[in-house]
């Protein structure tokens, strides 16, 4: 394939990244293996090269001539506003995953003094508040790991704080990201959902790095966390797995109704107290309100999760065969109707917005 212009002084930068999504276009087809000789890949290209500027901040005057070009016909294709992405689709387009991840870690605490210390000092903030409340107010003792037998409060609530967190704000932020980005999705035809899967990727590594932190402070307190790892990382990526469909789904309505990014805040508060993050399971009194708490942490799709991690982290057991088999078949569930949700209702979300 020639370049659409010669290369002058002007469109250096232009050429160079017209190169790379030839390449990176082609090899991504042929690893999904969807090559078909008469697909017409200079249209791919200008789409890619649209959407570049809003993306990266390249210069849009430089890269309209290579759009013109690129499409040999008309640029009529180019008006549609919706194309129904499918997930094989998407996953032919991981390079621009990738560079909405890296924006997404990019522009997260940019301009903050701490930057990403601030990732850190708010679950550590939750916990000296709750540590207070827990042993001073209502002076309470913590349940003693089984067979850890780890007592100690602020850890078991970092323990299921930081998975949660990482549920709770990878919801809230990526029906923003969707609602946000109402320009991109209008003038782009990409697939929409890499705007969830983008912000459920740098949140994942927000998790894994105040993971490692958890890890070094249960290390101290003398539980060995490191021959659990090969237990606890498959239990994140189901976890991850279970937030992208909750994630797509809410972001798809949330374009049609705005009450749900609102109703959601409020869903996600009784969520967190009716989930076993801040006290312990066998604690729970032998009475009816007792037992339905108790049965929401067992078999409820958020408390089955981080009892879980708790069990790993605090308890140091394995979480048991069927508790594995249980959060896969939520989590393949969750992302599979969220999927669909998302696939039916996105091709609306430009005359909506």
């Amino acid at each position: 394939m020639e370049p659409p212009v010669a290369m002058d002084t002007e469109n250096v930068a232009a050429l160079a990244t017209w190169a790379w999504l030839t390449v990176t276009t082609v090899v991504a087809d042929a690893h999904t293996k969807s090559v078909d000789t008469t697909r017409p890949i200079r249209r791919d290209i200008a789409t890619f090269l649209q959407l570049l500027p809003a993306v990266i901040g390249l210069p849009t005057p430089i890269v309209e001539p290579f759009t013109r070009r690129c499409d040999g016909q008309s640029n009529v294709w180019l008006t549609k506003l919706v194309v129904r992405m499918s997930l094989r689709t998407a996953m032919a387009h991981r390079n621009l995953l990738y560079l909405l991840s890296l924006k997404e870690l990019r522009t997260r605490y940019k301009k903050s003094v701490l930057g990403w210390a601030w990732s850190l000092l708010n679950p550590i903030s939750q916990m000296l508040i709750f540590t207070v409340i827990f042993t001073y107010v209502f002076v309470a003792s913590p349940v003693p790991g089984d067979p850890s037998g780890l007592r100690n409060f602020p850890l078991y609530f970092l323990c299921g704080l930081l998975p949660w967190n990482f549920f709770s704000i990878t919801t809230s932020v990526a029906m923003g990201n969707v609602q946000g980005n109402t320009g991109l999705i209008k003038k782009v035809s990409f697939p929409h959902e890499h705007l969830v899967f983008a912000v459920v990727a740098a949140q994942f590594v927000t998790l894994l790095i105040e993971t490692l932190i958890l890890v070094i402070a249960l290390a101290v307190a003398g539980q060995n966390v490191l021959v659990w790892l090969p237990v606890l990382l498959p239990l994140y990526l189901l976890w991850a797995l279970f937030t992208t469909g909750v994630a797509l789904a809410l972001s798809a309505f949330n374009v049609f109704f705005h009450d749900v990014q609102y109703l959601w805040g409020i869903i996600s508060q009784v969520m967190f107290y009716a989930t076993p993050v801040i006290y312990f399971t066998a604690s729970l009194p032998d009475v009816p309100v007792g037992r339905v708490m108790k049965s929401i942490a067992t078999f409820g799709p958020t408390g089955a999760f981080i009892t879980a991690f708790h069990d790993v982290l605090y308890n140091g057991r394995f979480p048991g065969g069927s508790t594995f088999a249980y959060l896969a078949v939520l989590a393949v569930a969750s992302f599979a109707i969220g999927t669909w949700i998302f696939g039916k209702l996105s091709p609306r979300f430009a005359e909506e917005m």
